[in-house]
């Protein structure tokens, strides 16, 4: 990594002329829009005048940190301060017209903040800028930088000079000896990141250092530095230090872009080198938060308060704020999301009263988030995010398959590549032990940094894979630049699925300097909505003999309970929800309880059951706890998977025991409707699947040929059932009789066009047919890719779309003696649509008496139609 040791080369850019004062993060319009809120008496700035009015006496840093009396104190290393400029400045400049005196008296005490934060070298006042390597860049830099610009006209010439001085002394001593200066992902580089372009803009015009620095930060930091290694290593947001410390540094690295559009019009969102990572935090949050809007993802460094992983409430708003600056589409939808998070996490601290009347606007354009995709992957950290719906008591998965992104000097990011985690609403299951620690009762703080950095550390807190040595235990910190190639390797979202693929977790490992134990460890994870997900690892390694295990961290005790089928063991979990081992064959358990005092964490580590260099590991995770599992009878090919059968219906989820399976594939199910997911075939091809019944169930063979395709990430997805009709297209017709009805009855179908422009239908009929007319009520899946039915002499227009692979149920009422039926349709995970009202019978069977036969035809592609029921 180059170097950020300064010598101040500036790399030439192009000029662009700075606004007046005030220029950070206000512009004449969000100034105007503010100044009319508070004529308004808008509670925002009813809240942020109050405390300013309030305010008391300003002590040195060397002073009382924490006065009383509404007093201004340091605070630690500057948060104090920080918040109290904030709020004065905003208040000085929204008040200016309004109301004049109060403006003046918030200026000088603005002023009187910035003198006592700004005390010169060598007076006894003056903090040491690198006291715990600079962390205080964070608050002293960026709130003098602000409160430079927010109360420009109230400060002297000598009073501006002492405070741009003091900011030139806090960037020097930080980019000569500041902690992380040489590496831009952590939370001591955003402090510094932020106060260096702040203070830049803020200072232009009357710090001769202020338009070199600007240079230096765009052509340097931000060009050849920042915007980089985001790009590579943060598109899709997220910070790999966790959420402790990710909020305010995800503000900090978001400012400039701010800062930078208000104060010079220029947009480092959509440059020639995109800054994608502004927008991917606003998605990052959106989908990581979790289902009851309460919590955050809970990876990396946690410390103890109430809640270790509070949804960031303050972040989350800023953001809804920012988005519009530079044009995100996706800013209305933000913004309603950020609506209901603040509603499901009510209170504002005082400190952040600034923010609050800022950033939020209770009037701005607002959209449905909830329509939006349930599955994301924020590709640089290599993170996917999984959930069943939108509701409050969803079920939400997230895996982590990238390699270090932190700087590894910071110690903040921990080591759980590969790890899955799942909760439940706002009840975690399957748990990142790092977080759920900390909701215990007893503080798990050295705990958690012994396991991790001790003398005796195993790094032994993650869902992730194990050997006995070397030793120490664990992943280490290595990064893409030390040649890791750990990744999500696939990650295919569909509307009843979504199948992902951690890569090369092997490169994770050893921690040291040792000769790799692990020669190899691909993990995948296939989710199943609502509430199942199916693992499975393949691992190898160099030494046969050595001990291995694929340990599981859940919030609750596990308790056994009777094996769900033969060689399968299954853990109930206290708090809902269960975990069912499936293989290595003849695996053992070993159970912790209580993996720390006071805490619900519990532990079970899976171990083959001899030695061997390869394992196939395969475990059902399922956050419902009404799953039954089982192997599926594999007769042919070399796949593996499990079966599973709950109140959602059947699945089989099967696995390659190598990379790319060869076909045919042969595997017995029991009777009945199964939901198939197979992964690691061919990408983009298509494959023959024919069911037969057997004395046993039904035999499902999967050879090359014509039928459903494969995604890109070569996973086929069908609907299986002894019980079904497919037309291969073509003009071909299949009839299947049932007994005759000439009253009025109900039907159903579970349909899989192969294409989304199948054009081919289901329909009912008098007898057998190989003809359209001899259909009476029929449920088209057209060439134009919608699904419409048939009344008397044609098709009405629906807008109702499918798509190919996907399989739809279908249901119809019928009243024969009226020779008229209704129809509806309903997609995986969607509620039920109304298709036809009262339709008639095809013009062709108005006379029709009785109807007895289920037909399936296609004139374009395959269309299958499996578990076709009469009723009454």
């Amino acid at each position: 990594m180059a170097s950020l040791l300064l010598v101040m080369g500036v790399v030439p850019v192009a000029y662009a002329e700075v606004a007046a004062h005030p220029r950070l993060l206000l512009d004449a319009v969000k100034l105007g829009q503010l100044r009319q809120r508070a004529q308004a008496n808008d509670p925002a700035w009813v809240a942020v005048r109050r405390k300013c009015d309030g305010y008391g006496p300003v002590e040195w840093p060397d002073g009382n940190d924490y006065p009383g009396d509404n007093g201004i104190g340091e605070g630690y290393q500057g948060d104090g301060y920080f918040a109290a400029i904030a709020n004065i400045g905003l208040c000085y400049r929204v008040a200016q017209t309004a109301d004049p005196a109060r403006a003046q008296a918030y200026g000088v005490k603005g002023v009187d903040v910035l003198v006592h934060m700004s005390a010169p070298a060598g007076d006894p006042h003056a903090p040491d800028p690198l006291r715990d390597a600079g962390y205080g860049i964070r608050f002293f830099g960026v709130g003098m930088a602000l409160g430079f610009d927010w109360l420009y006209d109230a400060m002297s010439p000598s009073e501006r000079t002492r405070v741009y001085t003091a900011l030139d002394r806090w960037i020097d001593a930080f980019e000569s000896g500041g902690f992380g200066r040489n590496h831009p992902q952590g939370n001591y580089f955003a402090g510094y990141y932020a106060t260096k372009a702040l203070a830049a803009l803020a200072t232009e015009g009357d710090d001769p250092r202020a338009p070199a620095q600007w240079a230096d930060f765009t052509g340097r930091v931000h060009e050849q530095f920042v915007q980089p290694y985001y790009a590579a290593n943060l598109t899709g947001g997220g910070w790999p230090e966790g959420q402790h410390y990710g909020p305010l540094a995800t503000f900090n690295m978001l400012l400039p872009v701010v800062a930078a559009k208000t104060a010079k019009g220029i947009d480092l969102v959509h440059g020639s080198a995109p800054f994608e990572f502004a927008s991917g935090a606003a998605t990052w949050y959106l989908n990581n938060v979790w289902p009851n809007l309460r919590r955050v993802d809970d990876r990396g460094t946690m410390r103890e308060r109430p809640e270790p992983a509070a949804a960031p409430v303050p972040v989350i708003t800023q953001l809804a704020g920012m988005l519009p600056v530079w044009g995100d589409p996706r800013a209305p939808a933000f913004h309603r999301f950020a609506r209901e998070v603040r509603a499901a996490n009510p209170g504002t601290s005082s400190d952040g009263l600034w923010s609050e009347f800022l950033f939020w606007d209770p009037n701005a354009p607002e959209a449905d988030y909830r329509t939006g995709p349930l599955a994301s992957y924020a590709r640089g950290m290599e993170m996917a995010s999984v959930r069943s719906s939108w509701d409050a008591n969803a079920t939400m998965g997230s895996l982590k398959a990238g390699p270090y992104t932190n700087n590894p000097d910071s110690s903040e990011e921990l080591f759980d590549s590969g790890s899955l985690a799942v909760a439940r609403g706002n009840q975690p299951f399957l748990v990142n032990a790092t977080g759920q620690l900390f909701r215990g009762s007893a503080a798990p703080d050295d705990f958690v940094y012994n396991d991790n950095f001790g003398s005796a550390s195993t790094r032994g807190l993650y869902n992730v894979f194990y050997t006995a040595s070397p030793t120490p235990t664990g992943q280490g910190t290595k990064t893409r630049a030390d040649g890791a190639r750990t990744r999500l390797s696939a990650f295919d979202a569909a509307q009843d699925y979504v199948f992902m693929r951690a890569s090369q977790l092997e490169d994770m490992y050893p921690r040291g300097s040792a000769a790799p134990a692990i020669s190899s460890w691909t993990r995948e994870v296939v989710y199943l909505r609502p509430n199942l997900f199916v693992v499975h690892d393949r691992t190898a390694t160099a030494d046969p003999a050595v001990g291995q295990w694929m340990r599981f961290h859940f919030a609750g005790a596990p308790t056994r309970v009777a094996d769900p089928a033969p060689g399968v063991s299954r853990y109930d979990i206290a708090g809902g929800g269960s975990v069912s081992t499936v293989l290595p064959a003849g695996h053992q358990e070993q159970v912790t309880p209580t993996v720390f005092g006071g805490s619900d964490v519990s532990r079970i580590d899976v171990k083959p059951s001899a030695a061997a260099a390869s394992n196939q590991w395969l475990t059902v995770v399922d956050a419902g706890g009404t799953a039954q599992a089982s192997r599926v009878s594999v007769l042919e090919g070399a796949i593996q998977g499990a079966l599973l059968t709950s109140p959602d219906g059947t699945s089989a989820v099967l696995n390659p025991i190598r990379d790319t399976p060869t076909t045919p594939i042969r595997y017995r199910l029991p009777a009945g409707t199964t939901r198939n997911v197979i992964t690691g075939l061919a990408p983009d091809t298509s494959f023959a699947v024919t069911t037969r019944a057997d004395a046993d169930g039904a035999i499902v063979e999967v050879t090359p040929g014509t039928g459903p395709r494969t995604t890109q990430a070569g996973v086929l997805s069908f609907t299986t059932n002894e019980n079904c009709q497919a037309s291969p297209g073509g003009g071909v017709f299949v009839s299947k009789p049932f007994p005759a009805r000439s009253g009025t009855f109900g039907a159903s179908w579970e349909v899989t066009p192969r294409t989304a422009t199948a054009d081919g239908a289901v329909g009912l009929a008098p007898a057998a047919t190989t003809r359209w007319s001899g259909l009476a009520a029929i449920v088209r899946f057209g060439a134009n890719g919608t699904i419409d039915a048939r009344d008397g002499t044609d098709y009405p227009a629906s807008s109702v779309r499918y798509a190919e692979g996907v399989t739809y149920r279908v249901r119809v009422e019928v009243d024969v003696p009226g020779r008229r039926y209704s129809a509806w349709v309903q997609a995986p995970g969607s509620a039920e649509v109304l298709l036809a009202q009262g339709y008639r019978f095809r013009t062709e069977q108005q006379a029709a008496t009785s109807l007895a036969a289920s037909v399936v035809a296609s004139d374009g592609d395959r269309v299958q139609a499996c578990g076709f029921t009469v009723r009454p």
